[in-house]
């Protein structure tokens, strides 16, 4: 018959039945060095009295080194806290005067950036929340007029920190909210939040970008930036160069002032009046700013000639070889044709390879109008409707 002996059992007997085994007592110094430094010590104790003393050592100087850390994070905490912690300020009473660089003016500049960055913050997070409004609709002369404190007059005196605060908080309810989910528009991409760190940090930086001298990062950025620009359109770096410009339509002329330049170069010193007649092409369904700038470097706009487009928008490639031969015939030079991908009304791509075939052909200069549509060279998807943007004609 079986007995229960515990005597009987094969199974060794611990010497030491008061000790804890390696793994619960390492579970416990979790245990301790996880809790508040009261019942931490208290776990220490129970362990102290019933382990090795190497042991009682490691858990004692563990739980000091886990109670110096919580300690230097605390000191930490309080010192940021300390340091960017808003408090009641008057400033009706405070202006632009009284701000860094002024003497002693830390203080204030600290609580009315406070101010304003907790107005954008507010801004932001009302702007992705559907249950308010894309826009808090008034008419202009109501703006003009001023209501509910909301004047846009200049005043012939400063103002305190206290109105332009106000002024601030107008601006943004009485603007549209171009990031709001049921706001749609087909040139405004929303509010990214990314982009909004960089203008704060651009903004901040406070530089412009003449010389390496006056803006190192921000120069080596650009170039950086720009090649990896070239890159993503298919082109080497041996192949290109490239600028930053405030928008679409500046680029445009710049487009044709390089093609200008490119073909005639005496055009720099002599003007226009060393040059043939020269005439440029694009789309009835191009941005004005083609012809604008046609007007604005002396081409005239009765020399910036439409192209016919198909139902869908685009340009029709035998209608603008047809308009090349005819100002041939006439003693015209065709110099330049701008494809466009994406057109304002439309969102048209025009067909970019058959174009470039033709000014090829022509030997005439492509350039291509992407202020729309250039961001699909980021898409797997969409990418196609570009094909053909790196066969630049020069």
């Amino acid at each position: 018959m079986a007995t229960s002996d515990p005597s009987s059992s094969n199974t060794a007997q611990d010497p030491n039945p008061t000790n804890l085994r390696p793994t619960t007592y390492d579970t416990w110094c979790g245990v301790a060095h996880g809790c508040t430094k009261k019942i931490g010590l208290k776990i220490c104790g129970f362990l102290q009295r019933n382990n090795s003393l190497e042991d009682k050592s490691r858990l004692v100087s563990a739980l000091k080194e886990r109670q110096s850390t919580r300690n230097l994070l605390a000191c930490e905490n309080s010192e940021k806290e300390g340091r960017f912690q808003k408090t009641e300020t008057d400033f009706s009473n405070l202006y632009a005067r009284d701000l860094l660089p002024a003497k002693n003016g830390e203080e204030q500049t600290l609580q009315f950036l406070l101010e304003v960055v907790e107005i954008l913050l507010t801004y932001v997070k009302k702007t992705f929340d559907r249950s308010t409004k894309v826009l808090d609709f008034h008419h202009p002369h109501q703006l003009l007029e001023g209501m509910e404190g909301f004047n846009l007059e200049l005043s012939d005196n400063p103002e305190s920190l206290e109105q332009i605060l106000v002024d601030c908080r107008d601006t943004l309810k009485y603007g549209v909210r171009t990031g709001h989910p049921r706001f749609f528009n087909q040139l405004s991409t929303g509010l990214d939040i990314i982009g909004l760190a960089g203008e704060w940090l651009t903004s901040t930086a406070n530089t412009n970008m003449f010389t390496y001298e006056i803006a190192p990062v921000f120069v080596l950025m650009e170039q950086i930036t720009l090649r990896k620009m070239r890159e993503i359109i298919g082109w080497s770096n041996k192949d290109g160069d490239g600028i930053f410009s405030p928008g679409g339509a500046i680029s445009n002329m710049y487009s044709i002032m390089a093609a200008r330049y490119k073909y005639f170069p005496e055009v720099k010193t002599k003007g226009m009046a060393a040059v043939p007649k020269l005439v440029l092409f694009t789309s009835e369904h191009s941005h004005y700013s083609i012809k604008k700038a046609g007007a604005a470097l002396g081409f005239g706009t009765e020399n910036v000639i439409l192209i016919k487009c198909n139902e869908r928008g685009k340009i029709i490639p035998a209608d603008l070889e047809a308009k090349i031969l005819d100002a041939k015939q006439k003693g015209y030079i065709p110099l330049y044709v701008t494809a466009t991908a994406g057109t304002t009304v439309y969102g048209a791509f025009d067909p970019i390879p058959e174009i470039a075939d033709i000014c090829d052909k022509y030997n005439l200069w492509l350039h291509v109008d992407a202020a729309w549509g250039g961001g699909l060279l980021m898409s797997r998807k969409h990418r196609h409707k570009l094909n053909g943007i790196e066969r630049y004609i020069l």
